[in-house]
């Protein structure tokens, strides 16, 4: 019990802690402002393209996506996590082997945008790959930027870009819309973007003494690995899609499929923290990783079990008021898939990740993938695309019970003993029973009033979870 009592005293000061705290809100916020500005672009272009033009605008953002994370191989997250001297020594000891790994991961992609890919011209495909270059030299800025823990530097920088990223998308939607234009401005803000944080960044990066490590190499290959294995995940059914329907239906299910980014960046930030504190307490990591797991989930599940439960009973309303009625073929997409929220509440990989199996991590996404593919070739000849949105979401859920089960062999303790699952079941139960009954009570009112006071009393549930998970980090009045 004192080493419990002690690891959860000293997570519980270094989470609170004045600068981490500050940190980790600076890069939420940072990541947030383009986040936010993509969803009101959405919510625009949605409703003045047609489907065709829709359809060929995210496929860009889809090829971008894909062939960026590929082509940058976990190298953004071993530029924060290693020194740069470990980088540095290690592509030097093994030049040629990370020069085939290089050409194979860059180009591979870029051959099979330029070679495969039939709905874009040769000029709108050398476009794309200017634009992925700009993109990936942008996101390599950041991490080097984030390294030097210039976070407010970033916050700035991506305010700036958000900015001049949501005027081209405005400016040029009316006064004469163009895709090829569009994508050529961006690569220009790209560019000003990464141009301006490497000239602010020339100092080299002051690495700590004899943190020379062996295994850099293969750590990078594991983060490479995950990384693209996540984003073939995320992306897969997009491709599919894309490849046997039309542009159109691709439209429909990518505007169903969508996933909330403000909770994919919640639950990195806190995924962030996980593994700094389980670092640093990584020689009591039984009772480290019970009291992160309690308080990182129960903490998302406040703000995640109210949205899902809002969602749950208004799914129509949001929906329409995000894509228009435009979009009403999306809506039973969307339904399927905001079944995946309740799974996005913590990182169920953070203590693999500190025991250094990366392996375990790896052969989950697999599983992951593997799984997914399987339901999808059998889920969708009987609900069609909803059965493609079927399909990720029992996978993920596979995933986390794979992680989760792995975790408590390496902790020598059963998943519900640093799982809160009981309770929360208890904040899913509190949650679906007030809004299912504020739903039941408003709906007869008129939209969109009834869908405000929805929003209310979700807004109210949150703030009162939040507020009990501050002033009780225990969780005793769930016991």
């Amino acid at each position: 019990m004192p080493v419990i009592n002690s690891a959860k005293q000293n997570i519980i000061n270094n989470i609170a802690g004045g600068k981490f705290a500050k940190r980790s809100f600076l890069l939420i916020t940072s990541q947030g402002t383009r986040m936010l500005a993509q969803i009101v672009i959405i919510f625009i272009y949605s409703r003045h393209l047609s489907f065709k033009e829709y359809g060929a605008y995210q496929s860009v953002w889809l090829y971008v996506n894909v062939i960026s994370t590929l082509s940058l191989f976990g190298l953004p997250s071993l530029i924060m996590s290693a020194s740069q001297k470990n980088i540095y020594t290690s592509v030097k000891d093994n030049k040629k082997h990370f020069f085939i790994a290089g050409s194979i991961v860059n180009f591979l992609p870029l051959l099979f945008l330029l070679l495969a890919v039939h709905e874009f011209s040769i000029g709108s495909k050398l476009l794309i790959i200017m634009l992925i270059i700009c993109q990936n030299i942008s996101i390599l800025a950041e991490a080097i930027t984030i390294k030097k823990e210039k976070e407010m530097l970033l916050l700035i920088s991506n305010i700036i870009f958000a900015i001049g990223y949501f005027a081209c998308h405005i400016f040029i939607l009316y006064t004469g819309y163009s895709l090829e234009l569009l994508v050529a401005v961006l690569i220009l803000i790209f560019a000003i973007k990464a141009t301006t944080l490497l000239w602010l960044n020339k100092q080299n990066i002051e690495d700590p003494v004899n943190t020379l490590s062996p295994t850099t190499g293969r750590q990078w290959f594991y983060l490479g690995v995950v990384d693209s294995l996540s984003v073939l995940f995320k992306w897969i059914d997009k491709w599919i899609i894309l490849f046997f329907l039309s542009v159109s239906q691709f439209a429909i299910y990518f505007n169903g499929s969508y996933e909330i980014p403000v909770l994919g960046l919640m639950v990195s930030g806190v995924g962030n923290i996980m593994l700094i504190e389980l670092s640093k307490h990584s020689h009591k990591s039984s009772a480290a990783s019970k009291i992160l797991f309690t308080n990182s989930s129960l903490l998302l599940a406040s703000i995640v079990f109210p949205s899902f439960a809002f969602l749950l009973f208004y799914h129509s309303y949001f929906f329409t008021f995000i894509f228009s009625a435009k979009y009403v073929a999306s809506i039973p997409i969307f339904f399927v898939s905001i079944f995946i929220l309740p799974v996005r509440i913590t990182n169920y990989g953070a203590t693999l990740q500190v025991y250094n199996r990366n392996d375990l991590v790896v052969k989950g996404a697999l599983i992951d993938i593997i799984i997914a593919v399987i339901l999808m070739a059998f889920l969708y000849p009987f609900m069609g695309m909803k059965g493609l949105a079927l399909a990720f979401v029992i996978s993920t859920y596979i995933q986390a019970w794979y992680y989760l089960w792995h975790t408590s062999n390496l902790i020598n303790q059963k998943i519900v003993s640093f799982f809160p699952l009981k309770k929360l079941l208890l904040l899913m139960v509190i949650s679906i029973l007030l809004l299912g009954t504020t739903y039941a009570i408003c709906n007869r009112l008129p939209y969109p009033l009834n869908m405000i006071i929805g929003v209310a009393v979700c807004s109210l549930l949150i703030i009162s979870l939040l507020y009990l998970s501050i002033k009780r980090s225990n969780w005793s009045f769930l016991s």
